[in-house]
């Protein structure tokens, strides 16, 4: 009996220190959960703020959801995921105009796909050369580079313009990496002699997520 009463006396007694704690514990745990969910919903308002900047709102969206790294990403962050899904794009065309080059026996093609290759190799030395200035912080020179780039992307796309062949894929994913490359133009601009981040001047008004 004794030893019953001091099982119950001491579950009391841990029962009130806990009481007496939890609601500090539970008062930090919801607004740290309540700082993660502003911190989530400022984020989706500033990538909605930069797509809508580019040429097709709704394809930048999507296209800049597939990194995981986006959902975190303040406005630098966000520049170099799209430095790094233009890289990407360009490395993945860039070798399938190879293999289209070796697997043809159209010569006149073989030619344009030959062309192109240089076009893409040389948007790849760009954007090696943007990634560079991303990390010296140098905005107004991406600009200028990712200019460069669709210059060359677009005398690509014009030379496959009246082939209606094998080409179908790959004009499709020229055109998604025209506007990769609006994505980072955009995103330097916003970010020229401002350098901001979340926890600098960042004027965004939060908005609805839908």
């Amino acid at each position: 009996m004794a030893s019953t009463l001091a099982t119950l006396s001491m579950l009391l007694c841990l029962s009130l220190l806990f009481m007496s704690i939890d609601p500090s514990f539970a008062g930090h745990h919801h607004k740290k959960h309540h700082h993660k969910k502003h911190h989530d919903k400022h984020n989706k308002s500033r990538l909605k703020k930069l797509c809508s900047k580019t040429s097709d709102r709704e394809s930048c969206l999507d296209f800049m959801k597939t990194d995981s790294r986006t959902s975190g990403a303040d406005n630098r962050g966000l520049l170099e995921i799209a430095i790094d899904l233009a890289y990407s794009k360009t490395t993945d065309i860039h070798k399938d105009l190879n293999s289209l080059y070796d697997n043809s026996g159209d010569y006149r093609l073989k030619d344009r796909y030959n062309s192109c290759s240089k076009n893409y190799h040389d948007t790849m030395r760009n954007l090696d050369l943007i990634k560079k200035l991303f990390n010296d912080r140098d905005y107004d020179r991406i600009e200028v580079q990712i200019s460069d780039s669709v210059e060359e992307v677009r005398d690509c796309k014009n030379q496959l313009e009246n082939n209606d062949n094998d080409s179908y894929d790959l004009k499709k994913r020229t055109k998604e990496f025209e506007l990769l490359c609006d994505v980072v133009k955009v995103s330097a601009k916003y970010l020229e002699g401002k350098d901001r981040d979340d926890k600098d001047r960042d004027d965004e008004d939060d908005e609805d997520d839908d």
